[in-house]
């Protein structure tokens, strides 16, 4: 039953994320919803069920996104695992980190998704800009903790 909400609400993220908080595909302002989702279930569900959230949650972005078939869905996954391994090898209490770790596996992420463009020649001019970046890493800086509160409420 849990997966199902998670990835209602994923959906209901995606479309936020592409529609409302998207006026154009190339806006600085729009947060990253669906990441923050992805950190949420490294944080917080088990494996089997975060991928039963995390595969139609990437097919949808790929969809929606109109890139590389299957880059998001990587993406996700990239995201989802990074984090998983890095929170499980720190000592440190888990609130001291989990926001400052979801905004470097973010740019992490990111720089990631600027490189596999770049490397399939996409035809899209893709250019990777440091303050744009960190504009959106602080975005999703201060969306994180209220979507995990809310997140919270689900479990």
């Amino acid at each position: 039953m849990m997966v199902g909400y998670y990835v209602l609400i994923g959906v209901f993220l995606v479309l936020i994320q592409t529609t409302v908080c998207m006026p154009t595909p190339v806006w600085l302002f729009a947060p990253d919803f669906y990441y923050i989702l992805v950190a949420y279930l490294a944080f917080r569900v088990d494996l089997l069920r975060s991928l039963l959230v995390l595969l139609p949650l990437g097919c949808i972005l790929d969809v929606l996104s109109g890139t590389v078939v299957g880059m998001y869905s990587f993406l996700c996954l990239f995201g989802y695992f990074s984090i998983r391994v890095v929170a499980g090898h720190l000592p440190i209490n888990e609130s001291l980190y989990r926001i400052p770790l979801v905004a470097v596996s973010f740019l992490a992420v990111s720089l990631c998704f600027f490189f596999l463009l770049r490397f399939f020649e996409t035809g899209e001019q893709v250019v990777w800009s440091w303050w744009q970046m960190i504009v959106r890493v602080l975005l999703v800086i201060i969306f994180t903790y209220p979507l995990f509160l809310g997140f919270d409420l689900v479990r």
